[in-house]
């Protein structure tokens, strides 16, 4: 069920009286999601295992005090990584959930993950939600990847 608005046009969950520190404004008009940045704590096993399930290609890499690399394909998106080697996953704790991705089949993208040595994660099938199905494997640093056969799980 969708959140009501409050009359100034921000999305409140609860009325527990919290608020973001943002004024009244018009807000930005973004397009898409351009990239995701991910901290990772080994670059070169988290590279070879992005390029090979998302099938980009390394674009650009670095080290300024800390190695990094760009993966991603024009006019699909770009993966980012900051390595970070004694970085900590903390499955409790503030982080990025899962990073979701669509895709325009779902059952062969299982067999793909499947065909890469990779099992899905709830107990190796793709769950069914109200409006889309989707199928989740985690990277090498415990980040969870979803892969949807419907853009915004259908909600609109």
């Amino acid at each position: 069920m969708a959140a009501p608005a409050t009359p100034q046009g921000a999305v409140r969950l609860r009325d527990r009286g919290a608020r973001s520190c943002l004024r009244n404004a018009a807000p930005v008009a973004a397009q898409c999601i351009d990239h995701v940045n991910l901290s990772v704590r080994d670059l070169d096993v988290s590279v070879d295992f992005y390029s090979r399930l998302l099938g980009l290609e390394l674009k650009e890499w670095g080290e300024n005090g800390t190695r990094w690399g760009i993966l991603g394909a024009r006019d699909r998106f770009y993966v980012c990584f900051f390595e970070v080697p004694s970085g900590e996953f903390h499955q409790h704790d503030i982080h990025i959930n899962h990073v979701g991705f669509v895709v325009d089949d779902l059952d062969e993208t299982v067999r793909r993950i499947h065909e890469l040595g990779l099992r899905l994660e709830f107990n190796d099938a793709p769950i069914a939600w109200p409006r889309s199905r989707s199928a989740y494997v985690k990277d090498p640093d415990g980040i969870m990847i979803e892969f949807t056969n419907r853009f915004g799980g259908g909600l609109d």
